[in-house]
């Protein structure tokens, strides 16, 4: 419990002086006992329980707002602490002014609430523990404080260098936030603090805002794969008005993730350097490794370009994670260990909750890490100490094995599209041999288009041929696509949560894809090996029945041929075979698309009563609404496409089953009674509105032949329009 520990920890204690091991204090994944009946006391703690407050804290029905409106003389700490674990374990007390409001029991809800809370690690724990551990140090002499937080911030940074390969670099320690880019976001902050440093020296300190308007304002270059929008950032934390997103370089999946284009930026960089356009370069933020293709910028020669106009080079991105490989290659450590500094998401690729995100940097000569960012990096050192930077290394291995043996899996199914892999089989060799490492993300979809059989009409004869990487793909293809991967991700994603796989929207032609990044959620999850192979086997199964499917799909116009009864409609949104309508013969002669509303009705009706009827036999039958608003049976996924031929028939023979029955006529007689009593009162309006118009003179025998010659009716009054009634649409 909190309060246990904290009340155990007195002025005398020296926390530094015992084992890593002994952080593990306190914080408990199961519900707290004070939220339940009475107060027990946790099996690690030594202190003797308190009494209970009077006001009832931790009773079965005491809430946080009723304990702490109460009026007392005093209360114990151990009874405030108490109500703090109260607050935390359980949210029953945010429910109890929704519970006037609301009738739905919320009991069940609290325990699922406790069943869902954080289940920290013994590192998790040592890691919460050290924030609290901070506010002690800073309870100590000046100098006491100040020696401890040195010799932290000198073995972890020592730590993590030797880790990243990156000799002499210093740590920075930024608290991390709920969302993963705003932690990035900050690491990229404290880059630019440094760069003010390089680039403007120690004018900027003692002249601030003056030495931009001498030396010329700060300009911040962004690669076009970060994903992420700095400009209002830079603006309220540092007043830098010109951030730049260089343009992309022309890849071929530019339109949906790009590399940073050199020409472009050394261009910008040319004109910023000009003293005449009173602007100055200040850092260049590149990606290794992106968030959805993983590709890289051109480093190398950003670092020349650095050379030429002196700003300072920051790197972020996944693919930072190979510098602590084993045995990474040689090539990458001697070109990423020449930038300036690195901003690494550790806590997530090694899986540690509560862990600040690092920024690596080289040393700066008029730079000196305040007392606070060294204290800042205590959850680091505690980590450091407790995984060693053997089993970190090991941790970011066992991802980028997972990568390999993901990549070899999908390379074996040739429907499987791996964006950015051209030869996935080849490709996936050759990671094995060692010749490159493996991709940090794995972006994948079923590829439709590859597959897709268009018919084209040649001298009479028909002639079938497989389109591979066509410029022009229809609309429908397109949605018929993203439906099949949602299909296969509801499945699969569901069935091996341990992957962390998720549905991205890649945009355009490329619709919806699978995406893989190990490093994000491996270590968190646990994935094992056996989680990858699971997945490509149950892939496999899922595949054959796609195939089956498409298969079937294309079957389908030459099928439907032989029954003129059937017609196929689109509908959206659906991975299976199709949808088909079934024509009564009373609307047959006209095209589906100029039915009006009350053969729309019709049709729908008896689609409706067929769907019904198959579902008796096969719940495979579903029925949907089609792109024209007419109700249809739809068709789903297939394990064998012969079995499509079957199925057709019986439509058609229940359809027509269906429209012979006495159910049907009756409905239909219904309909036609209802147009014939429409009929019969439009003419008794129209006789009326006549009536009105000419008069009741004019109705009396010899008066209304006076009245005629008088004054004669015009054409309009005189031509009585007839009427008449379709018995096929009921009109």
């Amino acid at each position: 419990m909190i309060s246990h520990y904290l009340l155990s920890c007195s002025a005398k204690e020296r926390p530094f002086q015992t084992k890593i091991d002994n952080l593990s204090i306190g914080i408990k994944s199961q519900p707290s006992p004070a939220s339940t009946k009475g107060s027990e006391h946790s099996a690690d703690s030594a202190v003797p329980e308190e009494p209970q407050p009077s006001s009832g804290v931790g009773g079965e029905h005491s809430t946080m707002p009723e304990g702490a409106g109460s009026k007392r003389a005093s209360v114990s700490v151990s009874g405030v602490l108490m109500q703090l674990e109260q607050l935390i374990v359980s949210d029953e007390w945010t429910r109890k002014e929704q519970s006037d409001v609301s009738a739905a029991p919320h009991g069940n809800a609290g325990k699922r609430k406790r069943a869902d809370g954080p289940r920290l690690t013994e590192l998790g724990r040592s890691l919460v523990t050290s924030y609290s551990l901070k506010a002690y140090i800073d309870l100590l002499g000046v100098n006491h404080r100040q020696s401890i937080a040195s010799w932290l911030y000198g073995n972890t940074s020592s730590a993590l260098a030797g880790l990243f390969r990156f000799s002499n670099a210093l740590v920075h320690c930024e608290d991390s936030d709920s969302a993963a880019v705003h932690s990035v976001r900050n690491g990229i902050g404290h880059a630019v603090r440094l760069a003010l440093r390089h680039v403007y020296g120690p004018d900027l300190v003692t002249n601030g805002w003056r030495t931009f308007v001498e030396q010329g304002a700060p300009v911040v270059y962004v690669s076009p794969g970060l994903h992420m929008d700095l400009a209002p950032y830079l603006a309220n934390e540092f007043s830098i008005a010109d951030c730049v997103t260089v343009a992309k370089a022309e890849t071929p999946l530019a339109d949906v993730e790009g590399r940073l284009n050199p020409a472009d930026l050394e261009e910008r960089l040319a004109l910023d350097f000009d003293p005449s356009s009173n602007r100055k370069p200040l850092l260049v933020v590149a990606v290794v490794g992106s968030a959805i293709f993983g590709q890289n910028d051109l480093v190398s020669r950003l670092i020349e370009l650095r050379a030429k106009y002196g700003f300072w080079l920051h790197v972020v991105g996944q693919g930072l994670a190979a510098l602590a490989l084993k045995e990474p290659t040689e090539t990458l450590v001697k070109v990423l260990t020449q930038a300036d500094s690195f901003t690494l998401p550790l806590a997530q690729w090694l899986g540690v909750p509560a862990a600040p995100v690092v920024t690596l940097h080289r040393p700066l000569e008029d730079y000196k890490p305040t007392y606070r960012e060294k204290l800042d990096s205590l959850p680091w050192w505690v980590a450091t100490q407790h995984l060693t930077l053997k089993r970190m290394t090991d941790t970011i291995e066992t991802a980028y094995y997972l990568s390999k043996l993901m990549l070899k899996g999908l390379s074996n199914f040739p429907r499987i599209e791996l964006f950015g892999i051209p030869n996935a089989a080849d490709f996936a060799m050759k990671v094995y041999k060692g010749s490159f490492s493996a991709p940090t993300v794995l972006i994948f979809k079923y590829n439709y288009y590859d597959t897709a059989v268009v018919r084209r009409n040649s001298g009479g004869s028909n002639a079938e041929a497989i389109i591979t990487d066509s410029p022009i793909v229809s609309a429908e293809d397109v949605e018929y696509a993203d439906s099949l991967n949602s299909w296969l991700g509801q499945g699969l994603i569901s069935e091996c949560r341990a992957l962390g796989l998720h549905l991205i929207e890649l945009g355009g032609q490329h619709g919806t894809a699978f995406r893989f990044c190990p490093l994000e959620s491996a270590a968190a999850a646990g994935t094992k090996p056996e989680d990858v192979q699971k997945f490509i086997k149950q892939l496999g199964e899922t595949l054959s029945i796609v195939d089956a499917t498409v298969r079937a799909r294309r079957r389908l116009p030459d099928i439907l041929a032989g029954h003129p009864t059937l017609c196929r409609l689109p509908i959206q949104k659906w991975a299976g075979v199709g949808a088909v309508c079934y024509v009564p013969s009373i609307v047959k002669d006209t095209v589906a698309e100029e039915w009006n509303e009350k053969q729309r009705q019709q049709v729908s009706y008896l689609n409706l009563e067929l769907v019904h009827s198959l579902r008796a036999t096969d719940s495979a039958f579903s029925s949907g609404d089609s792109a024209i608003d007419v109700s249809c049976v739809k068709f789903g996924m297939l394990a064998d496409e012969k079995d499509l031929d079957d199925l057709i028939a019986m439509v058609a023979e229940r359809g027509k089953a269906i429209e012979d029955s006495a159910q049907y006529m009756e409905h239909l007689a219904q309909l036609i009674r209802q147009g014939i009593e429409a009929a019969n009162e439009d003419l008794r309006k129209e006789n009326d509105e006549r009536l009105m118009q000419e008069g009741v003179i004019r109705q009396l025998p010899i008066m209304g032949s006076l009245v005629n010659w008088f004054s004669p009716m015009g054409k309009e009054t005189t031509n009585i329009k007839g009427r008449s009634f379709d018995l096929k649409t009921g009109q």
